[in-house]
């Protein structure tokens, strides 16, 4: 069976998915649905006209519109009786996730992280640091936008939970740090300005998860050549976990992950 996969907002992140959803065996973009036509018609699937007819036409629905309305968009289609994807970060206020983890009993219910399907990534580790620079067209600050997507990491690589985090200036960004219950104290830095850069220090050796690593990894990955590279394909994997029917991250990680940047 293929999963028809409704697109709702199809702005940058949505360009992401298009290509990943068109390299996934087991799914398909079905319809797309933008207050914005021509970003919709962008997209190549059969456009619908309003959220409620997009719903009709698909069995998951992937939530790419503006992180405030994600609430109200997700709990649609899961009161409809569809699966949903959510981008992240899944809310901008705990109330807005609460709504959503509500709905989302008894669906197949994902957040966006990505990056738990990254080739590049161990299993497990034991320490974590990082930085993610560059510029973002986000419409939150970077403990959304990006954050997010690294304390997931750590709950997921470090097999533990954050006891305590804190955000702080640093050399003209932020520096998110963390506390794990286990002891291991990981931290991302997010400077204001910079190159595009998105590294993971996973025990001592840095991964870069936008770029591949010289010769031999582009002969044994030539499907990623300018295709995005690794960080394009974890789209593709995430996707095609999905069409197996699993959840690299639910929305109850999705929460966590929000629940920790907004106390930080």
């Amino acid at each position: 069976m293929t999963i028809a996969v409704g697109i709702v907002g199809c702005g940058k992140v949505a360009r992401r998915h298009v290509p990943a959803l068109g390299a996934a065996r087991g799914v398909e973009l079905a319809a797309a649905f933008d207050v914005d036509l021509s970003a919709a018609r962008a997209t190549g699937a059969a456009v619908a006209g309003s959220l409620a007819e997009l719903i009709e036409l698909v069995d998951l629905v992937a939530v790419c519109t503006p992180p405030e309305t994600h609430a109200d968009v997700a709990v649609a289609a899961l009161e409809a009786g569809r699966d949903v994807l959510i981008e992240k970060p899944l809310a901008t206020t705990l109330e807005d996730a609460d709504r959503i983890v509500a709905a989302a009993r008894g669906r197949l219910a994902a957040t966006g992280f990505q990056l738990r399907c990254h080739r590049k990534l161990p299993a497990a580790a034991a320490e974590l640091h990082g930085v993610w620079s560059g510029p973002t067209e986000a419409t939150v600050g970077p403990l959304l936008d990006r954050a997010v997507h690294h304390v997931d990491l750590w709950r997921a690589l470090l097999g533990d939970e954050v006891a305590e985090a804190s955000a702080t200036p640093h050399n003209g960004g932020v520096r998110l740090e963390a506390r794990m219950r286990g002891g291991a104290q990981p931290y991302l830095d997010l400077p204001a300005d910079g190159p595009a850069r998105n590294v993971l220090v996973v025990d001592g050796r840095p991964v870069d998860l936008y770029a591949m690593d010289g010769w031999r990894d582009r002969l044994r990955h030539p499907r990623e050549l300018g295709r995005g590279g690794p960080y394009q394909a974890a789209f593709a994997a995430q996707w095609r976990a999905i069409a197996a029917g699993r959840t690299p991250a639910t929305v109850l990680d999705g929460r966590r992950a929000l629940e920790i940047v907004l106390g930080a």
